[in-house]
């Protein structure tokens, strides 16, 4: 048995989401169901996160992406488009660019292709001094609403109950894995593969002139804004990003 969790839902052209930072595979629980209309949607835990195992305690984004590659590789999942969400957007680049030829395109929701800043690193070892030292709970507290425009979003309580559940080992594992991540705006313009940058008009996480000079680094790139959200489009623009991704996929 797969130590990976999946679900698959439709018919067509297959989409992989991949989901973000203390998060599982009902994020997208808004989406499978009217993508699944026009596609084969397959929607994963992440290692480590959900049902998925972690499989190590060091683990990078490139052995997470390897991971997910071999897993679609059993699945015989091929010629998809990738959709991930911040964290599950540098594993999605990871496996573009370790095997080009299975995948016809990729969509960076609230993602990047940068690497972290000095600054961005420091902020990563706080969080895992601060995790270490008081737990999951009070984390995720204070980060799940700073990820929404609206800080009394209906969608909060559902994101923090899901992030509550991520293990200690497993978020302090990613934010390493996340602080040491390599950059990979080179190989956008090297691959020049189809891609679709997703990015909030309100999301301190990846700002939106980050989003725009990363949607212009492929011919093939294209950018669309979510006017409604932050970092957290699925849930607060759904209607604009299922179509964004639909018209991309056609």
């Amino acid at each position: 048995m797969s130590a990976l969790f999946s679900r698959q839902l439709g018919k067509g052209s297959p989409l992989v989401l991949l989901h973000g930072f203390c998060e599982n595979h009902h994020i997208w629980d808004g989406f499978v169901k009217e993508l699944a209309k026009d596609h084969h949607v397959i929607v994963f835990d992440l290692p480590g996160f959900g049902s998925s195992n972690l499989p190590s305690d060091n683990i990078s984004i490139d052995e997470v992406g390897a991971l997910m590659t071999q897993e679609l590789n059993r699945l015989q999942i091929n010629n998809s488009i990738l959709i991930g969400h911040s964290l599950g957007g540098y594993v999605a680049l990871a496996m573009m660019v370790f095997s080009p030829l299975l995948f016809t395109g990729v969509v960076l929701f609230h993602s990047t292709s940068h690497s972290d800043s000095e600054e961005k690193k420091g902020n990563r070892n706080k969080t895992i001094a601060f995790v270490q030292n008081n737990g999951v709970a009070p984390f995720v507290e204070t980060f799940v609403p700073g990820l929404f425009r609206d800080k009394a979003h209906p969608s909060i309580p559902f994101v923090q109950k899901m992030a509550l559940s991520t293990p200690m080992k497993t978020l302090i594992a990613y934010t390493k894995a996340m602080r040491d991540r390599p950059a990979r705006s080179n190989k956008i313009v090297e691959l020049n593969f189809p891609l679709l940058v997703l990015a909030g008009a309100y999301d301190t996480f990846v700002p939106l002139s980050d989003s725009t000079e990363i949607s212009k680094l492929s011919r093939l790139g294209t950018l669309t804004v979510l006017k409604n959200a932050a970092h957290m489009g699925m849930l607060e623009d759904q209607e604009v990003a299922i179509q964004a991704i639909k018209e991309f996929a056609k």
